[in-house]
């Protein structure tokens, strides 16, 4: 599967040592930024039919946004956009149904303790206000402040993150970024197709690769972008959008990357060597 092909990109300092009368050495590969959700406190769930205390949050970390496009009172409390929460409390009080492949340290799971969550099935589970999927569909995003590329070669970031995503009906999940305000630009998009998602990557040349159920619900993915060399800023934003009485999309371990490469997308990750910087 994809994510198969985009781990064969490792990240190491390399030097290399040419027959030049000074050594020649590769850029050093940075984290720009990173975000694993662990300092963000939790209050007591609202709803959920597991009560529990100090499990989830409406309120992302400092400057990151969430934003709230679904009607203010419809579905379940928790879930009515995305939530910072206790993966293990989601898992439970979500009745598992394979939550727990990506949030038990026994199934290897990728996203232990807390983590973002867009989950409509869960925000369709309350029908005070009437059936909320018939009433509307979810939609929501979770970004990130600006971080500081400045600096970075043209092409030399990576995106890195854990993800859990079920596929069902019209539900969609995109990863956007922007460039000192620019326009957005789309970097992954997963779009369900029944129980199959149909996976773009465009850096990869990815475009509707077809995956079935469960085989992205404990997944790493890194993607590589297209930042021009001149950028100051990005915001990334991570979307679940069209959903009704769907599945979900947890995320967790976000890492954007300056590698010393510049990637070449063309079916799989190649890479060419980016600037060289000589020692005089």
């Amino acid at each position: 599967m994809y994510s198969n092909i985009i781990r064969t990109l490792t990240y190491k300092v390399l030097v290399i040592t040419f027959c030049l009368t000074a050594p020649t050495i590769w850029g050093v590969d940075t984290v720009l930024f990173e975000e694993d959700f662990e300092a963000v406190k939790l209050a007591d769930s609202i709803q959920e039919g597991v009560k529990g205390v100090k499990v989830w949050s409406g309120t992302p970390p400092d400057g990151w946004e969430i934003t709230n496009e679904n009607p203010k009172d419809l579905g379940m409390p928790e879930w009515r956009t995305w939530a910072i929460v206790d993966f293990a409390w989601w898992t439970q009080t979500a009745g598992d149904q394979e939550r727990s492949k990506f949030t038990m340290k026994q199934n290897d799971g990728k996203g232990i303790g807390k983590g973002a969550v867009a989950d409509p099935d869960e925000w369709d589970d309350w029908e005070v206000n009437g059936k909320p999927e018939a009433k509307s569909a979810w939609n929501g995003h979770l970004i990130t402040p600006p971080i500081n590329i400045k600096g970075a070669a043209a092409g030399s970031l990576v995106l890195t993150l854990d993800s859990s995503w079920r596929p069902e009906d019209t539900q969609t999940a995109e990863i956007t970024v922007s460039f000192d305000g620019g326009k957005e630009e789309r970097i992954l998009l997963f779009e369900s197709s029944g129980v199959q998602t149909l996976v773009t990557i465009p850096t990869l040349k990815k475009n509707e690769e077809r995956l079935n159920d469960l085989e992205q619900v404990n997944e790493t993915l890194e993607i590589p972008i297209d930042n021009p060399a001149d950028a100051a800023e990005m915001v990334v934003s991570f979307g679940v959008i069209d959903a009704r009485n769907d599945w979900w999309w947890a995320i967790d371990n976000i890492k954007l990357i300056s590698t010393a490469f510049d990637v070449e997308p063309r079916g799989k990750l190649a890479v060419k060597w980016g600037e060289i910087k000589s020692l005089q």
